[in-house]
């Protein structure tokens, strides 16, 4: 990717908004951790190493994974742009990291060694910082020192613009204060729901000439669907699993491999505080149990913070020297101190997990299922691979049933039914798109079953006579008949009345509810019952649909929000901090985006499709 420069204009305008909002303005700010490797090209004069590019990738990638809990494929990711936007990250950072040097913005030899020596990975176990140490993560991590530290200068200077460009940019009070006062407003109301039971005394049954009539006015609901007549072979692993024996010697062995998932040894949750001195351990171990401080405070104390401290669940093993003291404690507590291979130290157990051994007799049947189920499918597999050269050498489905282990099956399908292998979406995907031209092909089901399929026919829509479905015709016309009376019963009741004139006057039992927010929600009713509070009249009744009735409402009164309540000015509050910190995060990329702009941009497009095949997989 590759911009030519824009007119000088473009970036003497970004000049002259920095120099404004730049005015005054002192101080320096965040750390961070840029590698300089090699190189993916160019912003402006600053190297965009491929280090940044596939951090910056990686942790884009991470992200999207949590969110919807699973791993994507190189496609998927492409597909969503995950690499664009890391990449685009990258360029902007690098374009920021331009027009601070641009400025002469740069961070002091003081600030750059203040942030280091702030790092716990650089950290000694006395607490402070360590040059063996420092030395030892760079290297790990593949950076040199100069490189580091040139990060942390250009990590300042960013934080710097950001602060220049953001200062003093706040949304008007009157904006959150009109959406608190919309969002917070409530209001009173009363409401009954009609239902069928409400029509004693009227006629619900249909003469012949009605429901001939309603037949041929709804015939769409009495018509069936366009189908196809589908022949298929498949085979899954629960048609053969029981033809399958698994020796014990072999569930033996299994058990053996999967020793450490049947037997897990008692463990503690743990965390260690590692001291320099004896001395000093147990003066901190004594000020912990008299309360004058706490073992947080503690840890503060030594540098490091809590996740610094923390061994996790371990077992009594994994402590060496101190695992009989720590696993003395019969419920949650504090030891020490005792001595480690670290130096003497202070544990706090926050809680104990109990073994849990499972005998080989205990989980004999299951391993012996899941054994069995293993080997189906790789019997599976074994088998699919001679149906494969059967049908390429054009068996049809019905020899290849009678040559394997396959089963032959016919199925009408239409969208939306489901039957047997109908319930697999790769059947319903394969059976939507086959046609008459398709050779049956052999596919893979979810569960690691097999099958092909043929389309010997296809059925065109019918509309049913009345004679075939008039127990449906029946139901369907009386729903519709009880459901045109209670818009009627409705529409009358919502007529006549009102304030003075309240539904329980009709002889309904009527609901109230007092107090409701526009969030609000109803038990019993559906979604849209407050929505439709909130837009009828005052005293004006309205009517709203219901899965099996239909529902009467009445605002009664209206509340508007009390401002002078905690709970609605912590909400305002929050609500000025959102809408404060998204206004800033456009500005700032209005600003980025035009930085950017004023800059040649040179990116190796070989070499990201090189980091994107190493990181997402692909080519």
């Amino acid at each position: 990717m590759t911009t030519k420069k824009k007119s000088g204009a473009s970036k003497l305008a970004v000049w002259v908004i920095v120099g404004l909002l730049m005015f005054g303005m002192i101080g320096f700010g965040a750390a961070g951790l840029n590698g300089t490797q090699r190189n993916l090209g160019k912003v402006g004069d600053k190297i965009v190493s491929i280090s940044s590019y596939s951090n910056s990738l990686q942790g884009e990638l991470n992200q999207f994974e949590q969110q919807i809990g699973r791993k994507l494929t190189m496609q998927e990711a492409q597909s969503i742009g995950i690499d664009q936007q890391a990449l685009s990250r990258v360029i902007n950072t690098r374009a920021l990291d331009q027009l601070a040097s641009d400025l002469g913005i740069s961070a002091g030899n003081e600030r750059v060694l203040a942030q280091i020596l702030e790092i716990p990975a650089f950290m000694g176990l006395n607490g402070e910082f360590d040059r063996a140490s420092y030395a030892e993560v760079l290297q790990r991590n593949n950076l040199n020192e100069a490189g580091f530290e040139t990060s942390l200068r250009e990590d300042s200077s960013r934080e710097l613009l950001q602060k220049a460009v953001l200062t003093g940019i706040k949304v008007s009070p009157a904006y959150s204060e009109a959406i608190v006062a919309f969002t917070s407003e409530t209001r009173d109301f009363s409401w009954v729901k009609l239902t069928a039971e409400n029509l004693k005394g009227q006629r619900a049954k249909p003469k012949e000439a009605e429901l001939v009539q309603f037949h041929a006015e709804n015939e769409a609901q009495f018509t069936t669907p366009a189908a196809k007549s589908i022949s298929y072979i498949w085979l899954t692993p629960d048609m053969i699993v029981d033809e399958i024996e698994i020796s014990d010697a072999a569930l033996k062995a299994i058990y053996e491999r999967r020793s450490d998932e049947f037997n897990q040894l008692p463990a503690r949750l743990v965390e260690r505080l590692v001291y320099a001195s004896q001395e000093e351990a147990e003066v901190s171990f004594d000020s912990i149990q008299d309360g004058t401080t706490t073992f947080e405070d503690a840890v503060k104390m030594r540098g490091l913070e809590l996740q610094d401290v923390d061994l996790g669940d371990v077992s009594e093993l994994d402590l060496g020297l101190a695992g009989s003291a720590v696993f003395a404690l019969t419920q949650p507590g504090l030891v020490g101190p005792v001595e480690t291979d670290l130096g003497p130290a202070i544990f706090r157990v926050n809680a104990l997990l109990s073994g849990n051994i499972q005998t080989f007799e205990m989980v004999k049947d299951k391993l012996r299922e899941e054994a069995a189920f293993d080997a189906a499918t790789e019997e599976i597999a074994a088998i699919g691979e001679d149906v494969d050269d059967l049908l390429a050498s054009g068996a049809t489905l019905e020899d290849v049933a009678n040559e394997t282990a396959m089963e032959f099956e016919k199925i009408d399908w239409y969208v939306g039914l489901s039957s047997k292998i109908s319930d697999f979406d790769e059947f319903q995907s394969s059976a939507a798109q086959l046609s008459k031209k398709d050779f049956p092909e052999l596919k893979n089901l979810n569960d690691n079953s097999i099958f092909a399929l043929r389309l010997d026919a296809k059925i065109e829509p019918v509309l049913q006579p009345l004679t075939s479905v008039r127990e449906a015709v029946i139901k369907a016309w009386t729903k519709k008949f009880e459901r045109d009376q209670l818009q009627k019963l409705g529409e009358l009741i919502a007529r006549n009345v009102s304030l003075d004139k309240p539904i329980s006057k009709f002889g309904f039992g009527e609901e109230i509810e007092n107090g409701v927010t526009r969030d609000g929600f109803v038990d019993g009713t559906p979604p849209a019952l407050v929505s439709k509070v909130f837009s009828t009249k005052l005293g004006v009744a309205s009517l709203l649909d219901d899965a099996d009735g239909l529902i009467i409402l009445l605002p009664s009164a209206e509340y508007p929000a009390n401002f002078k309540s905690e709970e609605v000015q912590a909400l305002q509050e929050i609500l000025a901090k959102r809408l404060n910190s998204a206004l800033s995060q456009e500005i700032f990329q209005a600003f980025s985006t035009a930085v950017l702009r004023s800059l040649d941009v040179d990116i190796n497009q070989a070499t990201v499709r090189a980091v994107n095949s190493n990181l997402l997989g692909g080519g």
